[in-house]
């Protein structure tokens, strides 16, 4: 590994630097209180309007124009339209009866808008009377995590709070599964497939990798002697998203892609035999089926980076595994200790993935099955392949510690302690583990995973 740094920052840009990011510090509860301040405004617009309207006549088009006008006299002043700003006081409503804590935190500056919205997103599958309690508790969780990062815990913490299981409200929301079709301009359509989260993040998986695959196929150097200018095809310039797009079409028509750049290279057609690969965890007591208990964290699955599963979903995957994987975790925490002889190479890639789970630079999460195995210090400065030196990156951010100042380090038990190029820290912690027995009264820390100091401190990048 090339351990050159390609890009140096100045002491000028690394000063201005900070002054930006400590304008940011300063702007961003600022902005929030603001924030806040327009929701409750806006909130007191869709209290005005519940009001006019019980005064009105009982009829539905009646509160429809009461809410439509009352709609129009703030986006007027605010230079928007009465269909975005009805949909704003609608949600302002939303967070000021029911999330008062989210409200707080925000206007704080502990939270942003986004970590409120996914707070209210995520509490929508709640009944009304039962979002106090998520509310409190879902504040708490987004205070130092990134949007992207509280997402599944709070999507998690709903499931557990629900009056009704997973498995119940997914047999029923499996009836909802349809495909439509929406008219756009100039032609185009959208279709658009509601579907079970798994089978939609293994179609999504699938056509990335089969995109990944023609996009390297194109990139490669040729090594037949053929001059690439004399052939008679168009080079092939469409982006990621287009190519996805093209291979869709392909399999639904035709049931096979039928652009396959490696059908005549070493490949020999390799893109129709892409399978989609996602990573699921799975609660041992769910396979038993002691998954009855709302109230139990062993009700649901876990499918990494997107949402929980239903327990009956993640049986029927259990039933065509071809092996098992064990998994050792604390009795009272939760946190995975082993994956059987964590000693083997192989063993101690399992159980950087059952901990990480994702990339573990902060506010990422593409799954680990996406993710290289990092050298916190790295191995060729005598950094040592151990579990306390090791964790999961993706490529660009594998990359950022690579070539740039950002600076990391393992503080043991899987936590981690970046240094930005203008020496902020910001601190890592693995996800929260999903499964958990909690005693009765009390119970040990869980020990360190691998037992032992943290590796020292890297010499500086």
């Amino acid at each position: 590994m090339n351990t050159s740094r390609l890009i140096e920052f100045s002491d000028e840009d690394l000063a201005e630097l900070d002054e930006v990011a400590c304008a940011a510090e300063r702007i961003t509860p600022a902005l929030g209180a603001m924030e806040v301040e327009n929701v409750r405004n806006q909130a007191r617009a869709g209290a005005i309007a519940e009001r006019v309207s019980r005064r009105q006549s009982a009829s539905v088009r009646s509160q429809e124009m009461v809410y439509r006008s009352v709609a129009a006299e703030l986006a007027g002043v605010t230079f928007t339209t009465d269909r975005s700003m009805q949909a704003q006081i609608t949600q302002a409503v939303e967070w000021v009866e029911c999330y008062p804590a989210t409200l707080a935190a925000w206007e704080a500056g502990r939270i942003t808008r986004g970590h409120a919205t996914a707070v209210l997103r995520c509490g929508t599958v709640l009944p009304r009377d039962g979002r106090a309690e998520f509310d409190a508790a879902a504040a708490e969780l987004c205070v130092g995590q990134s949007v992207g990062r509280v997402k599944d815990r709070l999507d998690h913490l709903a499931q557990e709070l629900h009056p009704r299981t997973l498995a119940e409200r997914h047999a029923k929301a499996r009836e909802e599964r349809r495909v439509s079709v929406t008219p756009l301009r100039d032609g185009m359509s959208e279709l658009v497939a509601t579907l079970p989260t798994l089978l939609a993040e293994g179609i999504s998986d699938r056509l990335n990798e089969q995109a990944s695959s023609i996009i390297d196929a194109r990139n490669a150097p040729r090594d037949d002697g053929a001059d690439a200018d004399a052939g008679d095809a168009e080079p092939d310039c469409r982006t990621r998203d287009q190519i996805r797009a093209d291979i869709l079409c392909d399999m639904l028509l035709t049931a096979s892609p039928l652009v396959d750049p490696t059908i005549d290279g070493d490949g020999n057609g390799t893109l129709g035999m892409i399978r989609a690969k996602v990573q699921v965890v799975v609660p041992a007591l769910t396979l038993l089926g002691k998954d009855d208990d709302p109230a139990n964290d062993t009700t649901t699955a876990d499918l990494v980076g997107s949402a929980p599963i239903d327990p009956s979903t993640a049986r029927a995957l259990a039933g065509v595994t071809a092996s098992w994987e064990r998994l050792v975790v604390h009795p009272v925490s939760g946190q995975v200790l082993c994956t059987d002889s964590y000693r083997r190479t192989a063993s101690m890639a399992r159980f950087l993935k059952a901990r990480d789970r994702h990339c573990r630079f902060p506010g990422c999460r593409r799954p680990a099955i996406r993710c290289e195995l990092d050298h916190t210090i790295d191995f060729a400065l005598g950094g040592p392949t151990d579990i306390r030196n090791l964790c999961h990156l993706c490529q660009r951010h594998h990359s950022m510690k690579q070539f740039t100042s950002w600076g990391v380090r393992q503080l043991g038990g899987g936590v981690l302690e970046w240094t930005s190029p203008t020496g902020r820290i910001y601190i890592d912690h693995p996800p929260a583990p999903l499964v958990r027995f909690m005693p009765s009264g009390g119970g040990a820390p869980p020990p360190d995973e691998g037992g032992g100091a943290p590796p020292p401190k890297p010499a500086p990048f």
